[in-house]
C-alpha cells in the first residue's frame, strides 16, 4: 500500500529524471558540443574514470537487469538512480568547466566518460521510460540496433564510435521539469 498524489509524482519525476539524469545528459552533451565541436576523440582514463564506469556498468549490466528479471523493479531502479547520482558527483568532483582552462585533454576525457555512462544509463532504463530513453539515445547518436542489454556488454562500442568519427548534434532537453497546473480559485 502507498499513497500517491500528483504533487508527489511531479516532485519525484523532477528530482530523479529532470534534475538528475536529464540535467546530467544535457550538461554533458552541451559541453561536448561546445568544447569539442561535438566530436568524440581517443582519450586516456584514470582511476576515477574507471571507478565511475564500473559503478554504472554494474548497475546497468548486472543489478538492474537481474532485479527486473526477479520483478524487483524498485530495487533495479534504485540501483540505476545510484549510478546517476554517482555520475553527478563525478561531474562535481572533476569540474570539467575548470578543466577547460587548466587541462583541456582531461576535460575531454571526463566528458567522454560521462558520454559512455549516459549511454549505458539510457539503454538500461528503456523498459521504464522507453520514449525518453530513446530520445536520449538519439541525441547521443546511438544506432537503434545498438540499444539492447546485450550491447551493454560490448566493451568495443566506444572505439567503434571513435573509429566512425562520431559527432553529437546540439542537444535539446529530454526531461523538462514538470509543473502542476495552477489551482483555480474557489
Amino acid at each position: 500500500d502507498g499513497s500517491y498524489s500528483a504533487e508527489a509524482l511531479v516532485n519525484k519525476v523532477n528530482a530523479e529524471l529532470a534534475n538528475s539524469f536529464g540535467n546530467l545528459a544535457q550538461r554533458t552533451l552541451s559541453m561536448i558540443q561546445k568544447n569539442m565541436d561535438g566530436k568524440l576523440e581517443t582519450f586516456a582514463t584514470n582511476s576515477d574514470d574507471k571507478a565511475l564506469l564500473e559503478k554504472v556498468q554494474s548497475a546497468c549490466r548486472e543489478t538492474l537487469p537481474a532485479e527486473f528479471e526477479a520483478l524487483n523493479f524498485s530495487v533495479g531502479i534504485e540501483a540505476w538512480l545510484k549510478a546517476v547520482f554517482a555520475c553527478n558527483a563525478y561531474v562535481d568532483e572533476q569540474a570539467p568547466w575548470t578543466l577547460k582552462k587548466t587541462d583541456p585533454p582531461r576535460m575531454k576525457a571526463v566528458l567522454q566518460v560521462l558520454f559512455m555512462a549516459i549511454r549505458d544509463l539510457a539503454i538500461a532504463i528503456q523498459p521504464v521510460i522507453p520514449e525518453k530513453a530513446a530520445a536520449a539515445l538519439d541525441q547521443l547518436g546511438i544506432a537503434k540496433d545498438r540499444r539492447t542489454y546485450a550491447d551493454l556488454a560490448d566493451d568495443g562500442r566506444m572505439q567503434a564510435l571513435l573509429d566512425a568519427g562520431h559527432v553529437i548534434e546540439k542537444p535539446v532537453p529530454v526531461f523538462p521539469r514538470l509543473e502542476l497546473p495552477e489551482a483555480e480559485p474557489a
